[in-house]
């Protein structure tokens, strides 16, 4: 039976081979595009439900329009990742740009200028949550067909740096463009929508080259659906790391509610909320540099133990310091959210390069966006299983209860798919060392 390596490699196209391509000004289209979309997103995101709130006085309403924006993003990657195998990513991307910036246009100005009903916001959230799905979805599906395999760790890197950045970015920029004017964070995602369609138009067409059995895109939508299902299913490593990503989603949003309730309780300045919230994306920052390095040296399955391992520093550090002085614990709230993007970076590129070099090709969009469902559908339900905890323990047991947890699972982790499991084969890099076979889909 052959192996994952052999499974994911194409037919060969000498005429349009990615290694023959200009790959790097091609990526940086890619690149610039997404950082376009993000950035734009954030600072959208931020500024709509403060506009509800401001034209209504209810937080109710500014809640749901928020809602409204999030639910596109967990419920939609799934089918999305079909619709990204079917067609040309590049396609998906221009629709994704074009319909986001139609609804930003026509939706958002009649509440800013004539008083409309405030619906129009959810409205607006809500096919602005789709479209910013399909540019996303389709632009991750797209990096393994512009960039040779030897680089798609750093382009993976590359790519995580730039979420960070526009994390640690959009939202204070959201808050900034607001409150000089109601309008201007419209404008602002007007002209981010823009330069994110010039991008995806100049990117080379198409961006991946035809699939050699025209019959399977004649397959029934639901088959399709399933394949990538069942794909990451057989993958043990993929099918561990998505069980561990999951579980630690809900754990973050966890210790995210705890750091703002703990601000709030012990009376700490407002100032280290932003210090807090913008910890996350300089540590996110920096170990999205740092990590191609270590992706490119070590095993997938070693890098993901050796992330779980490392959580317990900031996560132990938090426990601990709610039984210190005030001034211990103050200092180390910023460490322990920033550590968390840090280490959280390099399992990201991990997981992301092992779907780049592993996974077929043409299956790539549908096993996104099955990750991506479950690991951002569990961000949710870890905030509100965060609220009982912190409501029935407090935050000093709930601290340690989290470290212990990632202690479980990442010594369950290390037992299971690194003590007990032999790799059947090893490539030249260790980085991309094969899986376990899938078997046939």
């Amino acid at each position: 039976m052959t192996t994952e390596t052999r499974a994911v490699a194409s037919p060969p196209v000498p005429e349009n081979s990615v290694a023959q391509t200009p790959w790097r000004r091609h990526f940086a289209l890619l690149w610039s595009g997404g950082a376009l979309n993000g950035l734009g997103t954030m600072t959208f995101t931020l500024a709509v439900p403060l506009l509800a709130l401001a034209q209504t006085g209810s937080p109710v309403t500014a809640a749901w329009i928020a809602v409204a924006g999030m639910l596109p993003r967990i419920l939609l990657h799934a089918p999305v990742g079909v619709l990204v195998d079917r067609v040309d990513p590049r396609r998906v991307m221009i629709i994704g740009q074009t319909g986001r910036l139609a609804v930003t246009v026509l939706l958002v100005p009649p509440v800013l200028l004539w008083d409309a009903p405030v619906s129009l916001l959810i409205a607006a959230m809500a096919v602005h949550g789709i479209c910013s799905t399909l540019f996303a979805t389709a632009a991750t599906a797209a990096v393994p067909h512009l960039v040779p395999e030897e680089h798609l760790a750093e382009a993976v890197g590359r790519n995580e740096a730039r979420a960070h950045g526009t994390q640690m970015t959009g939202r204070p920029l959201g808050g900034l463009l607001f409150g000089l004017a109601a309008w201007a964070p419209t404008a602002f995602n007007v002209v981010m929508s823009s330069g994110a369609l010039l991008t995806a138009l100049f990117l080379p067409r198409p961006v991946r080259p035809a699939p050699v059995d025209r019959d399977e895109e004649r397959e029934p939508f639901i088959e399709e659906f399933r394949a990538g299902f069942r794909w990451l299913y057989r993958d043990r490593l993929l099918r561990s790391a998505l069980v561990v990503c999951t579980i630690t989603n809900a754990m973050f949003q966890t210790v995210w509610l705890l750091i703002m309730s703990t601000v709030t309780h012990e009376g700490f300045p407002p100032v280290l909320i932003g210090v807090v919230l913008a910890a996350t994306g300089v540590g996110g920052l920096l170990g999205s540099l740092l990590a191609p390095r270590l992706v490119r040296r070590f095993r997938p399955v070693h890098m993901i133990a050796l992330c779980l391992w490392s959580w317990m520093l900031p996560l132990g550090a938090l426990a601990v310091a709610h039984h210190l002085d005030p001034r211990w614990l103050m200092a180390t709230l910023p460490f322990t959210w920033g550590g968390i993007g840090f280490v959280g970076a390099h399992m990201n590129v991990t997981v992301g390069t092992y779907h780049a070099v592993h996974v077929p090709r043409n299956l790539l969009g549908r096993v996104l966006g099955v990750d991506q469902f479950f690991a951002q559908g569990a961000m949710p339900l870890g905030l509100v299983c965060g609220g009982h905890l912190l409501e029935a323990w407090g935050p000093g047991p709930t601290s340690a209860l989290l470290a212990a947890a990632n202690g479980g699972i990442a010594l369950v982790f290390t037992v299971l798919m690194v003590v007990l499991s032999r790799p059947r084969a090893r490539t030249g890099n260790p980085a991309v060392a094969v899986a376990p076979d899938p078997g046939p889909l």
